[in-house]
């Protein structure tokens, strides 16, 4: 019994000297990551989330600006039906010689009679032209089609827009939070206020997280205010990008949370879209057929449902 006795004394003495050891070393690791809480916030948690949220907002304000070269020679077979009356002018004098039944007063007929004529330069003649045209030959084609897209205006920004969603809260957010510990009273103050802290406020990272671009896009282009032609036009489907942590995402966009959220807003606009005849290929990602006809559905307003109040 005095030796179980021993045993279990010795194994109490090391679990408490064990406990100690495991404690003292989680309170120095606090201690370290207390101390560098700060840099660790600033060198890296910040500018990482702040680069991925600033990117996604890049990739959405981005412009596609290039030009394309076409050096082709294109096959063109066809008959072309001309019909017109027209004036044409001899350039040089045309001489003519023709039979001819002529009668001479006193001296009788003169039959198949030889006249010699000559139709003089600059004679107009008009003329009635009426024949097809037959065409087969190769037509050179030498163009350069400029073409500026900005991503914005194209099914990209559904998921920039929903990378933006889910990155904008805790960039916002960390560049809200305290950067050193002389800024910590302040901030608990802040915090213990009637009115609390809002980690989501507007701040001079969030008015501006892109700054710009390295190259400049639509410079000297002529075409951007010409309309896009009617049959080329796209479908507001009403969709809205799922976003990030829904208990945040409240806070950035209520509209959509007004309306039941996400899934039921776009439940809603997939059964509207159902019901107007609009193809789901055209907008779930599986791509255009190659031999689907044109949509005849008209274009449908935007479903994105309004703030509520």
């Amino acid at each position: 019994m005095r030796a179980l006795s021993a045993i279990g004394g010795s194994i109490k003495n090391f679990m408490i000297l064990f406990s100690f050891i495991v404690n003292l070393i989680l309170v120095i690791v606090l201690i370290v990551l207390g101390l560098l809480i700060f840099e660790i916030k600033n060198q890296v948690a910040t500018p990482l989330i702040s680069g991925l949220h600033s990117s996604f907002v890049g990739l959405n304000e981005a412009t596609i600006d290039w030009t394309i070269p076409v050096r082709a020679q294109v096959p063109v077979r066809l008959d072309v039906p001309v019909a017109l009356d027209t004036v044409v002018v001899l350039t040089d004098a045309v001489p003519l010689t023709v039979s001819a039944n002529i009668t001479l007063p006193g001296v009788g007929e003169l039959n198949n009679a030889t006249v010699n004529l000559s139709l003089p330069a600059g004679l107009q003649l008009p003329v009635s032209l009426n024949f097809t045209l037959p065409l087969d030959q190769q037509l050179p084609v030498n163009l350069d089609v400029r073409a500026v897209i900005p991503l914005n205006q194209t099914q990209l920004q559904d998921p920039f827009e929903n990378l933006r969603l889910m990155f904008e809260p805790l960039a916002v957010g960390l560049h809200n939070l305290p950067d050193g510990f002389n800024e910590v009273p302040g901030f608990v103050g802040d915090v213990l206020d009637s009115d609390g802290i809002n980690l989501l406020a507007p701040n001079e990272y969030s008015l501006d997280p892109w700054v710009g671009f390295s190259r400049t896009a639509g410079i000297g282009y002529s075409l951007g205010d010409v309309p896009v032609p009617p049959a080329n036009l796209p479908f507001e489907t009403g969709l809205v990008p799922l976003g990030g942590i829904p208990l945040i995402d409240q806070l950035i966009r209520p509209e959509i949370w007004y309306a039941g959220g996400p899934l039921n807003v776009n439940a809603q606009a997939q059964a509207g879209l159902t019901q107007q005849g609009v193809p789901d290929w055209s907008y779930n990602g599986d791509g255009v057929p190659t031999s689907a006809p044109p949509p005849e559905a008209q274009p449908i307003p935007d479903a994105t449902p309004a703030p509520s109040g």
